[in-house]
């Protein structure tokens, strides 16, 4: 192979739009949900951040099965060997490159997208602190603790998802963030590797109609017009939440 070439790289398409505007997005919102909580003043910020947080997974649920090649569930859902095998090698100084998640890469998404699911649900039925949800009547339980305990697990993925990007980018010298802004990796002329195909249209106008409608449908629910478990309106009785009027 002549010179020119052995050096010659290619950019290649990697990460779909709506992926990438999804996934700054969701990093965008988590940080308003997380220095919006706690304050009674901030609550309608924390809870429209997480309105608007439903109707991102919801959005991300149905691109994961119609979106680009690499945005998929399929081509990341977690396989033990294949990430027992990419933490050796990472352990070895020596991961492999890959186009779309790496191994542990696609265990984080998954364990992402879940921990703000859980969030979202049980901030949706929280009461009490000035953040009462929308749906706090229907919750079994209390809420609130659970929900303070999802977002800090969520926190610790975070920081361990930026530590990991960082590790794997450091490693494997492979631009991971500019990926996920240009939407394209660069690779030799001597690496396997070829545009990722796109998703599906019509599946970008379902995600997107589903995500939209379910923050929609949210933000028309009653706003509670008080703290209910600061002014005594409602308590808990057996396992249920009681309001009187």
């Amino acid at each position: 192979m002549p010179a020119g070439e052995a050096h010659a790289t290619r950019k290649l398409k990697v990460w779909d739009l709506p992926t990438r505007m999804f996934h700054w997005s969701l990093l965008a919102l988590i940080l308003v949900s997380w220095f919006s909580g706690g304050e009674d003043e901030s609550a309608g910020i924390h809870r429209l951040s997480g309105m608007l947080l439903c109707g991102l997974i919801v959005f991300r649920t149905v691109w994961g099965f119609a979106g680009g090649e690499h945005s998929r569930f399929a081509a990341f859902f977690p396989n033990p060997a294949r990430i027992i095998s990419h933490l050796r090698k990472v352990a070895t100084g020596t991961p492999e490159r890959h186009l779309g998640h790496n191994p542990v890469g696609g265990v984080a998404v998954f364990l992402l997208l879940g921990a703000v699911s859980v969030c979202i649900f049980t901030g949706l039925m929280s009461s009490g602190e000035g953040l009462t949800g929308p749906l706090a009547g229907y919750a079994p339980f209390e809420m609130s603790n659970v929900h303070e305990l999802a977002f800090r697990a969520l926190q610790a993925l975070v920081v361990l998802h930026l530590i990991g990007v960082a590790l794997e980018s450091w490693l494997a010298k492979d631009g991971l963030v500019p990926a996920m802004i240009t939407g394209r990796k660069i690779r030799g002329a001597g690496e396997p590797g070829e545009h990722a195909r796109l998703g599906s249209v019509a599946g970008l106008v379902l995600a997107v109609a589903l995500g939209a409608g379910a923050t929609v449908f949210l933000l028309s629910l009653p706003e509670p017009s008080r703290n209910w478990a600061d002014e005594g309106a409602c308590e808990w009785r057996g396992e249920k939440l009681r309001c009187d009027d």
